[in-house]
């Protein structure tokens, strides 16, 4: 099922539209550009568009944590490499490298924690028994990749779902 030893690799172009009033690619375009990265992940695990539509599925965003690193220029392509690092019964941890494709220079990094959502009951739920072993291989591949530059290693899926920390 799972042959993706090496990171889901999405490229695409920085548009005009996603600059700023400085010029700059704006922050939220880095979202746009990593999300069909994250996406092709669920994908390899068998939680692809049409299984979200047939099952009202879905996974949210609870988590963003961006690093902008360098520039990007309008018209220039970009790759996006997704690995998964983490995952539980509810939750994916996704790291990403936004890449300048022309110099390979990586361009921004992010982390993003997603939760498996039942749509029709608008609340979380946990993977599909295949969706979690695919997660489970997939994890392990990318394990064996080397590290990547720039991790924060302070994103982690550490805390009990439900637990409520002191203060909380």
């Amino acid at each position: 099922m799972i042959k993706q030893s090496s990171p889901v690799v999405v490229a695409s172009t920085i548009e005009p539209a996603w600059r700023d009033y400085n010029g700059h690619v704006n922050y939220a375009a880095y979202a746009m550009a990593a999300d069909p990265a994250i996406d092709a992940i669920y994908a390899s695990v068998g939680l692809d568009l049409s299984f979200r539509k047939t099952n009202s599925r879905s996974d949210y965003v609870i988590e963003s944590r961006f690093f902008y690193l360098s520039e990007i220029r309008t018209g220039n392509t970009i790759e996006v490499r997704a690995r998964l690092i983490d995952f539980d019964r509810k939750r994916t941890h996704i790291f990403c490298e936004i890449c300048e494709q022309e110099s390979n220079k990586v361009a921004a990094t992010a982390h993003i924690v997603s939760i498996h959502v039942d749509s029709s009951l608008a609340r979380s739920a946990e993977f599909p028994e295949f969706a979690a072993a695919g997660f489970e291989a997939l994890k392990t591949l990318h394990a064996q990749l080397p590290a990547p530059g720039h991790f924060d290693d302070t994103v982690v899926l550490g805390r009990r779902l439900g637990s409520r920390g002191a203060g909380n």
